[in-house]
């Protein structure tokens, strides 16, 4: 009985500590205001917030770029979401997808 309660208590754990276990979000979004340690991003709906304040996380990769208004960009975010408008978060990678200030190269 003490075997089987001792085991019953040990599996509840494990299943605690993993219920708490969030994975990372990605999405995409334009952005719209550049800061000193964030940016304004426009997303699309498949995040369920139209916009972001995106600060960034203790080594948050790719940020070998400078940030302009108008680019796009796919950001993976951590999972806490602060709930305001615009809501914050934190990137721990940035990739740059478009850059609509680039210049066109001639041929």
């Amino acid at each position: 009985m003490k075997k089987a309660a001792a085991m019953l208590l040990l599996a509840a754990f494990v299943l605690t500590l993993g219920a708490g276990c969030k994975k990372n979000v990605v999405f995409t979004g334009v952005v719209e205001e550049v800061y000193e340690n964030a940016i304004l991003v426009r997303t699309g709906d498949e995040v369920g917030f139209d916009l972001a304040r995106v600060g960034f996380a203790e080594g948050c990769k790719g940020l070998d770029f400078d940030f302009a208004v108008g680019q796009t960009v796919k950001l993976t975010i951590l999972p806490e979401i602060a709930e305001s408008y615009p809501v914050q978060v934190r990137a721990k990678k940035v990739e740059l997808l478009f850059d609509a200030g680039a210049p066109i190269p001639i041929d």
